[in-house]
């Protein structure tokens, strides 16, 4: 059995949340002990509901942590605060409002995992009304979406050769192909597709544009927008950056 944390990032989605948390409540007995959630609250200000949500599930292996200030569209630096605090090889990163189904979450915790592969899932995004129906969702719905961008299950090792997410792309959805460019090639270039984890791809980075429709207009992230593929293969060519970039930028807290 692996040992898996899956990280999701909270901004006000209390809905989703909670579709999330009765989904891992509702796992096998036999499975809970291998599984631990992390989820943070990346600033918004929802009155203390995240925190007293996250707060009342005794049943789980969950961990918790609170921006103290709101950062808005943080997702790089709260998954790199996310994989420093976890404590299990394998991390599981997803948004949430990704949803899993007990057939795929059984396969990643019982599949002879490569440590030298990362595993790309396509995704559901939209729950159904009663959430014990999603366990039998057609698997072919599942696969309509070949790919999401920053949906893995990927070894700390692996994670942390390309020194994490580079908090520099905050706010932008460059960050996701910078972490893809960053990871030692080398020895991790190959992910696996779900639904059972044994078709094998070599690794396709989807290369970011500069389509401004992704951004809330601002002077910096206007200066940001050509920083494309090409530019940050040029300064990835500098083997030491990936030590000096700065991971988390905010100031948090852990709840849980």
């Amino acid at each position: 059995m692996n040992n898996i944390t899956f990280s999701m990032t909270y901004y006000g989605q209390v809905e989703r949340l909670q579709f999330q948390l009765d989904f891992f409540q509702r796992m096998k007995e036999d499975y809970k002990k291998y599984v631990t959630l992390q989820l943070i609250n990346d600033g918004y200000n929802d009155g203390g509901l995240f925190e007293s949500i996250v707060q009342s599930c005794d049943d789980l292996n969950l961990k918790a942590y609170q921006a103290t200030i709101d950062v808005g569209f943080n997702n790089h630096g709260c998954r790199n605060l996310m994989m420093m605090e976890s404590e299990d090889h394998w991390n599981m990163l997803m948004d949430i409002d990704v949803y899993l189904n007990q057939k795929l979450l059984e396969s990643m915790l019982t599949a002879k995992l490569n440590e030298n592969n990362m595993y790309v899932f396509a995704v559901e995004f939209d729950h159904p009304d009663d959430p014990k129906d999603y366990d039998h969702v057609d698997p072919k719905k599942i696969l309509k979406w070949k790919t999401h961008p920053n949906t893995w299950l990927i070894s700390k090792p692996c994670f942390w050769t390309g020194g994490g997410y580079d908090v520099e792309f905050t706010g932008m959805r460059h960050g996701d192909a910078e972490f893809f460019l960053s990871l030692d090639r080398e020895k991790y270039d190959h992910v696996i597709w779900h639904p059972d984890l044994k078709q094998e791809f070599k690794m396709n980075v989807r290369k970011p544009n500069r389509n401004r429709s992704y951004l809330n207009q601002s002077t910096e992230h206007v200066k940001n927008l050509n920083k494309t593929v090409d530019f940050v293969a040029k300064r990835n060519e500098d083997s030491s950056r990936k030590h000096k970039k700065r991971l988390v930028t905010f100031p948090w807290r852990r709840i849980i």
